[in-house]
């Protein structure tokens, strides 16, 4: 008979050791389950995302503006769909170009822009702003600019400028029909819409539409107004055009922010100026002194009370955050405090130390505490010179000026009248923001940011197709276009 081996003795981890494996084990079970699933769905997502500009490219960026309107509802997530949208169309479209044709296309002032960058990274790491801070700080102020590349890499004709024109036709009529909404029922659409009450003017109240705050329709009402007006007197007028610009003209006045009422002046006597027929550029020459007689010292008053309450005596928050900005300029001349530490959303939510040190901390609208700092975004111009000082402020200026000036230019001695009406209608929807930023941080705040650089990048791709003798229906990204591609 075989002997057996006596069995070994059993061995047991003491218990000082088992209790916490064991809780590591659960937790990491736990976490891999709960975890899991998040990381699969952003796995999913990117992948989507990344298809979408790939095959889909013009869907794809058309999904990216419509992201950028509706981020103000969707709060910190919507934020973060808004700006990974950019990131990733930007990066898939351009090596989408780069594989499809071997090169891309430079976007008006890119090289300003970029410098822009560089100054605003420099003086972050010279003053040791965090990575995530300066990172996120600077894709805050340059999304805009990423928007407009994206457009400038793909091919647009007249068939793609008409799909943007129904596009916006579609976006025109919501705000129509949600300013009206507004009007007729303020308080609960303030309430359902802003979640709170409305800002009433006599027996009005400020009209906000789908937006939180009167100032974000004002501005996208106005735009499209001038838009919609252009396409009226540029390509074909119609009864129906002409009552969507009336309505969306007197609804964004309804918001009672003088830089829509200005806006819409400017606009749409620039626009009647430069693309009405002689007979109505006479007739509005004709009127003008009249009109100016009548209205202009209501409107004139209407805009200095407007100017005093915002930057009269200094102690206002926009007065301060310009003295703010330009105290920051000099004292780190000519780089400035670095990016996401002044001005701008990063620095709010991050409570910056420059406003501790420059005494903001205890001004309402400006400070840390609770319902405090309501303000601490109503401004564009010192939030550049604090952020990246005078030479940061400087490149943004003339890579701006660089995209207003190509839509100045003919894109062809004869280009179409949707060409034509997209230029009248960029240069419209720039200088609108260039005069909103005197007073919000209008290069990057949505609604409206998503749409400064988008026409800049499109009559840029046009150029590029012109000197590389594609001409204006150059229809394929890398050969003929089947009907499916049509869709995109």
């Amino acid at each position: 008979m075989t002997p057996v081996a006596p069995p070994l003795p059993r061995r047991t981890l003491p218990a000082y050791v088992a209790v916490p494996a064991g809780a590591l084990v659960v937790v990491v079970v736990t976490a891999a389950a709960l975890l899991a699933p998040l990381a699969v769905a952003g796995a999913v997502a990117l992948t989507g995302l990344v298809a979408l500009f790939w095959w889909r490219p013009r869907a794809g960026l058309l999904a990216t503006v419509a992201s950028a309107l509706l981020v103000t509802q969707l709060g910190a997530a919507g934020g973060a769909l808004d700006e990974g949208m950019i990131v990733v169309g930007a990066a898939v479209v351009t090596v989408r170009r780069l594989v499809r044709e071997g090169h891309v296309v430079r976007f008006p002032g890119l090289l300003w822009f970029t410098a822009f960058g560089l100054a605003g990274v420099a003086s972050s790491l010279l003053h040791d702003v965090p990575t995530t801070l300066w990172l996120q700080g600077g894709l805050l102020l340059l999304k805009a600019v990423l928007v407009g590349h994206t457009a400038a890499q793909l091919h647009w004709g007249d068939l793609e400028l008409a799909r943007i024109v129904r596009a916006g036709t579609v976006v025109a009529v919501v705000l129509v029909v949600t300013g009206v909404l507004n009007v007729a029922f303020p308080g609960p659409w303030t309430a359902l819409v802003a979640q709170s009450t409305p800002e009433m003017h006599g027996p009005l109240a400020a009209v906000v539409g789908p937006f939180r705050l009167p100032a974000a329709y004002g501005r996208i009402a106005v735009i499209l107004a001038a838009a919609t007006l252009t396409y009226q007197l540029v390509v074909r007028a119609s009864a129906r055009g002409y009552a969507l610009v009336l309505a969306l003209g007197g609804l964004s006045l309804l918001t009672f922010r003088v830089k829509s009422f200005v806006g819409l002046v400017l606009a749409t006597a620039g626009v009647v100026l430069r693309a009405g027929r002689p007979w109505v550029v006479r007739l509005v020459l004709v009127a003008l002194p009249a009109v100016l007689l009548v209205a202009g010292p209501t409107a004139w008053r209407y805009v200095v009370d407007d100017v005093q309450l915002y930057y009269g005596g200094g102690y206002s928050a926009r007065a301060l955050l310009t003295a703010g900005g330009l105290a920051l300029a000099a004292r780190d001349f000519p780089l400035g405090a670095g990016l996401g530490r002044y001005g701008s959303a990063t620095a709010a939510e991050h409570y910056s130390p420059e406003y501790v040190s420059l005494g903001f901390e205890h001004v309402w609208g400006l400070g840390r505490a609770e319902g405090w700092g309501a303000f601490l975004l109503d401004t564009q111009w010192p939030a550049l010179l604090g952020e990246t000082g005078w030479l940061g402020a400087a490149c943004y200026a003339a890579g701006t000026l660089c995209a207003l000036a190509v839509l100045l230019r003919r894109v062809r001695p004869e280009e179409s009248a949707l060409t034509r009406w997209l230029r009248i209608s960029g240069v419209c929807c720039l200088v609108l923001v260039l005069l909103d930023s005197v007073g919000a941080a209008a290069f990057s705040s949505p609604p409206s940011y998503v749409l400064i650089h988008l026409a800049p990048g499109i009559v840029a791709s046009m150029r590029a197709d012109v000197r590389a003798g594609a001409g204006a229906d150059v229809r394929a990204d890398a050969g003929p276009r089947t009907p499916a591609e049509v869709g995109a």
